[in-house]
């Protein structure tokens, strides 16, 4: 543990000071309770005076640190908050430095990845917080920086295989293979370099000392993708071969569609990410399901990053909403083959069975707005070594082997944070309670919250609390929450173009009568006296608005419709209602002028 003074390199003392400082580094911008740092400090054993020494701890360490205003460690309940730029800590470079080298390896530019993937290794300077005393927090943490460390040395020698350093690369491996005998990756990249260096029996001899291991140690066979491997070795598989000397596969990358960047920040997913990533690696489906702009698309593209380095052959990225043609099944393909670089002459169809051209390759195919199950069950069952990840308003019922992910509004404090990152501290600290109630206005919601920001960072002359009372008219608040290509109202409108596209009137109707309903949740028997119908038919109304992202179902069996819903509602009843009587245009638009109208009381089911 070492901090940069402008000056020099200097070291913390006291060790509870450490160990407090590494707490607060590794949730960094989030506030970690009193009691958390007690329980870590102290063993769950705490003293009596626990809470006086953390606070003289955190006095000395901003005397430490030249903070004695408190500006960079914080004082926030319920604890301590330590606010500072992620890049500036070792840690948060070396993770932004492997996302840029796993992208750049994704994209086809294996020299300019391992050039990433070098500088992040050379950041480590042995056992992460070797002077920190080992809480449990501190001891997680090592462990995931450890493996971090060994995923990023296996995708720099993956690159380095597709330019043909295999021979540089065998000393290394051998030696890297002693020291973790079950990592299967690094007996994959062994075989691949003995194979490349011509040395086929001793490449299948590595495969056979570890499938022996494996058996006598844990009673398990290899991955698919090792088995998949030998095989290719013993057919001489010729995509397995070195390049020719002389090529340069950083000058002509494969042809691809392009994939998305990974998102510059992404808060309150922590959870929903690791679920996605772990089902991926396990040989599920990832879906990815919720509100329309929850930010589904972000999670996945950043999961699908996370997860590059395990798919050597691409990141395939196919939008699947709003196209009619081609087809969902042939749209897929036509991309994989295009990823591939073999892609049918033009006016071909591209080809009916993608398991015999993906079969062996490591890929993963994220299909994003998924409509219907039927668009992608052909693909099933995946061949092994392919993942994929599917984004969905609803979670596409019917596939098999599916891991789900929800996700709706974030926390509030969640939401603050994504405001900060675009703004930063000075500006947002500056007017605090008008960023709460921006964070309101936007409903927490992660495509308002990013285009709110975006649209302040693009005016840096503009107070927030200025922005904000503009939100504050319902009438004008989706037209200011536009910035360039990002729309809330566009974003809303294409659920609700899922639903006509049903052909389901009766949830359409329910959308515009909950649009003038000033309250949320409302409970089935509420939404059967709207619409005076029976219970029955107004919970398929609900449940079909669930399916398109304009509502959530809640644990209680209430639903909850966010405001800018219903907001981006009422426009479409005014909408509908001048189109059913032009000319009443003027009477229907006095009707509806004023969005916090009383709306008559619900009729009970026996009143009714």
């Amino acid at each position: 543990m070492e901090f940069h003074d402008g000056t020099q390199w200097l070291g913390i003392g006291s060790a509870k000071q450490r160990a407090l400082l590494a707490m607060l580094l590794l949730k960094v911008n989030q506030a970690v309770s009193l009691e958390q740092l007690m329980s870590e400090l102290w063993d769950d054993n705490p003293p009596v005076s626990a809470s006086g020494l953390v606070a003289g701890y955190a006095y000395r360490l901003r005397r430490a640190l030249d903070d004695r205003g408190g500006r960079i460690l914080t004082t926030r309940s319920p604890g301590y908050r330590l606010v500072v730029s992620g890049e500036t800590i070792d840690i948060g470079e070396c993770e932004r430095l492997l996302r840029r080298a796993h992208a750049d390896v994704a994209a086809g530019l294996p020299a300019s990845g391992i050039e990433r993937f070098d500088e992040a290794l050379a950041l480590w300077r042995g056992l992460p917080l070797a002077d920190v005393r080992p809480t449990p927090m501190i001891m997680a943490e090592i462990a995931r920086l450890e493996e971090t460390r060994i995923s990023a040395l296996e995708a720099r020698i993956g690159a380095e295989l597709q330019l043909g350093r295999h021979t540089m690369l065998l000393p290394e491996l051998k030696v890297l293979v002693s020291q973790h005998p079950l990592r299967e990756r690094l007996h994959a990249h062994l075989m691949t370099a003995l194979y490349q260096d011509g040395q086929q029996a001793v490449a299948l001899g590595a495969y056979r000392d570890l499938r022996k291991l494996l058996v006598d140690e844990l009673g398990i066979e290899p991955s698919q993708l090792l088995q998949t491997l030998e095989q290719r070795i013993l057919r001489n598989d010729p995509s397995l071969r070195a390049p020719e000397p002389g090529i340069r596969l950083a000058a002509t990358p494969r042809p691809q569609p392009s994939f998305p960047a990974d998102p510059a920040v992404l808060r309150g997913r922590d959870e929903h990410l690791e679920q996605l990533v772990t089902a991926v690696r396990g040989g599920r489906i990832g879906v990815v399901q919720g509100l329309s702009g929850a930010g589904k698309t972000a999670l996945a593209v950043h999961a699908a990053h996370r997860l590059a380095a395990d798919y050597p052959d691409g990141l395939v990225f196919v939008p699947m909403g709003g196209v009619q043609e081609p087809p969902g099944y042939a749209r897929v393909a036509q991309a994989v083959t295009q990823a591939l670089g073999s892609a049918p002459p033009p006016g071909e169809d591209p080809p009916a069975d993608l398991s015999t051209i993906l079969a062996g390759r490591r890929m993963l195919i994220v299909l994003d707005d998924v409509a219907a199950p039927a668009e992608v069950q052909r693909l099933e069952p995946l061949p092994p070594g392919i993942g994929m990840i599917i984004t969905a308003r609803s979670g596409v019922t019917g596939l098999d082997r599916v891991t789900r992910v929800h996700v709706g509004a974030l926390a509030p404090a969640d939401a603050l944070e994504v405001i900060r990152f675009y703004l930063g501290t000075e500006r947002l600290d500056a007017d605090p309670a008008a960023a709460w109630t921006l964070v309101q206005r936007c409903d927490a919601l992660p495509l308002a919250v990013r285009v709110a920001a975006a649209r302040l960072a693009s005016r840096p002359n503009w107070p927030i609390a200025a922005y904000v009372a503009r939100l504050a008219d319902p009438a004008v608040r989706l037209d200011a929450l536009v910035c360039e290509s990002m729309s809330v109202r566009e974003c809303l409108a294409d659920a609700v173009r899922q639903l006509t596209g049903w052909g389901d009137g009766e949830a359409l109707r329910a959308l515009r009568q909950l649009a003038w309903l000033n309250r949320s949740p409302v409970t089935v028997a509420d939404l059967a006296a709207l619409l005076d119908r029976s219970p029955a038919a107004a919970e398929r109304c609900a449940e079909r608005l669930v399916d398109c992202g304009l509502a959530e179902a809640l644990p209680d069996g209430r639903y909850h419709v966010l405001e800018l819903v219903r907001v981006y509602a009422r426009e479409l009843d005014r909408d509908m209602a001048r189109k059913a009587s032009p000319s009443s245009d003027r009477g229907a638009a006095a009707d509806h002028a004023d969005p916090r109208r009383v709306v008559k009381p619900l009729r009970s089911p026996r009143s009714r």
